[in-house]
């Protein structure tokens, strides 16, 4: 029972992510367009798509097996956090585009190796 919730999980986790990258790189497209408002806006939706997503991985970790780096995970989101507070948008747009994707891309690229315990 509780393999197949993880099992679950994990499917709609590899359907939603790419989706959430998607979601990712539309903030970076209005950040670099200079639309922060619209920036703004998605990137509520990104948060609560990355809390979400990292929950996700996280309970299922013994199912796939992926090593989620939990430091660099805090890290990451920390500077996305910062970038936010500060309304430093470059700051935000980096730590999307090449910390946060990043961990999302390992996790994707994991499981579709079919490395599932």
């Amino acid at each position: 029972m509780l393999n197949d919730m993880m099992k679950e999980t994990v499917e709609e986790s590899l359907k939603y992510v790419p989706r959430l990258i998607d979601g990712i790189d539309d903030v970076i497209m209005l950040i670099d367009e200079g639309r922060y408002a619209e920036a703004n806006s998605l990137l509520i939706s990104v948060i609560d798509g990355l809390n979400w997503s990292i929950q996700a991985i996280t309970l299922t970790m013994p199912f796939h097996g992926f090593d989620l780096d939990v430091v660099k995970v805090n890290e990451s989101l920390s500077a996305l956090m910062n970038g936010i507070e500060n309304s430093d948008y470059q700051l935000i747009s980096d730590s999307l585009n090449y910390e946060i994707k990043d961990i999302l891309y390992g996790y994707m690229n994991h499981c579709k190796k079919g490395e599932l315990n």
